[in-house]
């Protein structure tokens, strides 16, 4: 009797168990929690190392973080209202992908440095200035945001989209390219490579993996004639 009765209670555990599991298995996965990082306040946004950030007014400051961990990436604040993000502040693993939300009423500065994208999204209201940086690498779409006058500036590579209102003081200095809408005045400084172009209407909503150049845009370099050996041009002169 003993016997039976452990058989049986054994058998009733066992089926539980592997109900529990199957249950499990046909339940969706739930996907982890988005998590706020507390920061001090800011108006100047820069972005390190490449990640996909966008930008949304609102009446509160708050930094989101949609994907990605604060094991590998760092999001503090310096001296002068800062905001910084570094991808990866130590070794990142494989394939890590960093998105963050942020969200705020007022800013001034945003920069990209290294790759990685800002974008606006949604209304804001009108500001008067805006300052606008990328270096080597790297893509800033402020469309969104309705801004007097923008100060854009590129180095090393990198592309900004804005809709300045009044004036578009752009800079550029080996390779890159700003492209604006609208009539404002434009001061444009080139050096080294690169472009300020205005764009066509039908661009201005278009999504930014429609508006960033491709490949095929890049002019083509030239070919650079073959050297001849030494030994053969020794021989050309002796038949001269």
């Amino acid at each position: 009797m003993q016997y039976k009765y452990w058989l049986n209670t054994a058998l009733g555990t066992l089926l539980a168990i592997t109900g529990l599991s199957a249950l499990a298995l046909a339940m969706p996965s739930t996907p982890a929690s988005q998590a706020e990082v507390p920061v001090a306040a800011f108006d100047s946004i820069e972005l390190h190392d490449g990640a996909r950030v966008i930008l949304r007014y609102g009446p509160i400051q708050r930094v989101t973080l949609i994907k990605g961990s604060l094991d590998y990436t760092s999001v503090t604040v310096a001296d002068g209202g800062r905001l910084i993000i570094n991808k990866c502040k130590s070794r990142c693993p494989r394939g890590y992908e960093l998105e963050i939300e942020i969200v705020t009423s007022d800013i001034a500065s945003i920069s990209v440095n290294d790759g990685g994208t800002i974008q606006s999204q949604g209304d804001f209201p009108r500001r008067a200035e805006l300052k606008a940086g990328v270096s080597q690498g790297g893509t800033i779409d402020i469309r969104s945001m309705l801004v007097d006058s923008v100060k854009a500036s590129v180095e090393q590579g990198g592309s900004i989209f804005t809709t300045p209102q009044i004036a578009l003081f752009a800079s550029i200095e080996q390779g890159g390219n700003i492209t604006y809408w609208g009539e404002p005045r434009v001061e444009s400084s080139v050096k080294h490579g690169g472009d300020v172009t205005k764009g066509s209407a039908d661009q201005i909503n278009k999504p930014l993996s429609e508006l960033k150049p491709s490949l095929a845009d890049v002019a083509a370099v030239p070919s650079v004639p073959a050297v001849l050996p030494l030994r053969n041009l020794r021989e050309l002169r002796e038949r001269r």
